[in-house]
């Protein structure tokens, strides 16, 4: 190389010198290409021959901060990349109910701003940016500086009657909470807490819906809607009060009755000379003659009669009480004898649509069973072996016992509403009452709670029959 530049003249040393840097030049020309950088949503063209997205952003005269969110990435290739993105960082405001934060970001979701922040967001909680409400979802608009109000949504728990609302809400008043959740309160309607009041985190509201109730009275009766637990509270609330020795049924401090009336019991005195009669006693024996369950007279009594000076109650112009000084008698008593009826006889009835044949019916109290308990405690047998199923009754041990209760057991029988079925099981807790018990499987049980009648159906059973049922 050396003897090659010595053999040169001195004129050609300049002119490969400049041949040379006028290739590179227009090599470093031909490098160079377009590319797009948008910065915050603003274009602007850089030509430049840099291979990198950082050396396009140098070529453009960009700082580029730590916070900033560069599109491709700043070690990223640029051939054949034409667009280049740059949301710069800026403040953000964060307002939240125990503290104020201040970040620099770029992203521009507030959802996943707070996210990065460890704050997530739930149903019910309210975001507003620079005092408007915004969707969390979606980008934040406008240059400068961010203020960010982030409020969680308070849980409150709202207990209407045997239903329970979980709400999440950022109202500041209770009724506003009910409002907004579409839960209606009327004016007659009980909340445990003033509509006005502030919301606090976790509190528990109960409403109690008005209903009807009736006041019936000697001279009439009047239906009004409250929310009231007591009958005392009822009164008051319908404009009722209790005067002198008047008293309600139920008493004032009882519960709202199931068939919501409550009757004024109108109570006065008086003072007069009266006769009393005393009711004879009567004495029992059976009669062959008359049918079961039925009573005659054979023998009828006499009242014993008393005239005194009284003092008198009566309530709804009914006498209830009295109270005799130095009386005499008119009349002595005599019992009286009244005969059970012991004959059976065949009847026949029309139950539930179907004509049915029986010899005995009694009024009882039904309740209803299935095998398993409300704590997962199943048993599937009965005292008579049967399975444990519709169309079995239970009965007191009295009644279902022989020989020395009254021998029910595998009677056939028809409980309206609920059909034939057989005695064929004990009810321990039905004993001293009238009381029987339904079964059902737990597929298809239907609680009972309620009088109805039992048919003792046909053929009679050829066995000792009871005269008189007795609890």
């Amino acid at each position: 190389m050396k003897e090659i530049l010595n053999n040169l003249n001195k004129w050609q040393v300049p002119v490969i010198v400049l041949l040379l840097l006028g290739s590179i030049a227009l090599i470093w020309l031909g490098l160079r290409q377009p590319v797009t950088v948008i910065v915050d949503g603003e274009p602007a063209s850089v030509k430049t021959a840099a291979l990198t997205v950082s050396g396009v952003l140098r070529s453009a005269g960009l700082v580029i901060d730590p916070e900033d969110k560069v599109f491709p990435s700043l070690n990223g290739l640029v051939w054949n990349q034409s667009v280049v993105r740059v949301t710069k960082a800026r403040e953000i405001i964060i307002e939240m109910p125990d503290e104020i934060l201040t970040v620099k970001s770029a992203e521009l979701i507030p959802s996943n701003l707070l996210s990065t922040l460890g704050i997530e967001l739930y149903p019910g909680d309210a975001l507003l940016v620079n005092g408007l409400t915004i969707d969390p979802d979606q980008p934040l608009e406008g240059e400068g500086s961010i203020f960010i109000q982030y409020s969680p949504a308070k849980q409150l728990e709202v207990v209407v009657g045997e239903a329970v609302f979980q709400l999440f809400t950022n109202q500041t008043t209770l009724g506003a909470a009910l409002e907004d959740a579409s839960i209606d309160v009327s004016s007659q309607d009980w909340v445990s807490e003033d509509l006005s009041a502030g919301i606090v985190d976790g509190m528990t509201v109960e409403i109690r819906r008005a209903k009807a109730v009736t006041i019936q009275t000697e001279t009439g009766s009047l239906t009004g809607m409250t929310a009231a637990q007591t009958v005392g509270e009822a009164l008051q609330d319908l404009g009722f009060s209790l005067q002198n020795l008047d008293y309600s049924i139920p008493q004032e401090d009882d519960s709202i009755p199931e068939d919501s009336i409550i009757r004024i019991v109108q109570v006065r005195e008086t003072l007069s000379i009266v006769t009393e009669e005393i009711p004879y006693e009567s004495d029992y024996q059976e009669d062959p003659e008359t049918p079961l369950d039925q009573v005659s007279v054979i023998e009828q009594g006499q009242n014993a009669i008393f005239a005194n000076r009284e003092r008198t109650i009566f309530e709804d112009g009914v006498e209830v009480w009295r109270s005799s000084q130095e009386g005499w008698q008119a009349s002595e008593a005599k019992n009286g004898i009244l005969g059970y009826g012991s004959k059976i006889e065949i009847y026949s009835e029309v139950v539930d649509g179907q004509t049915i044949e029986y010899w005995r019916k009694i009024s009882v109290y039904a309740t209803s069973y299935k095998p398993c308990d409300a704590n997962g405690v199943c048993y599937d047998g009965t005292a008579g072996g049967y399975p444990l199923q519709q169309g079995i009754i239970a009965v007191s041990p009295h009644w279902y016992s022989v020989p020395n209760g009254l021998g029910m057991a595998d009677l056939t029988v028809y409980v309206p509403g609920y059909g034939r079925a057989i005695i064929g099981d004990v009810c321990g807790g039905c004993s001293g009452q009238y009381w029987i018990d339904l079964a059902y499987r737990d597929e298809n049980y239907v609680p009972w709670y309620h009088w109805t009648t039992m048919y003792f159906l046909t053929p009679v059973p050829q066995r000792y029959i009871p005269a008189i049922i007795t609890p």
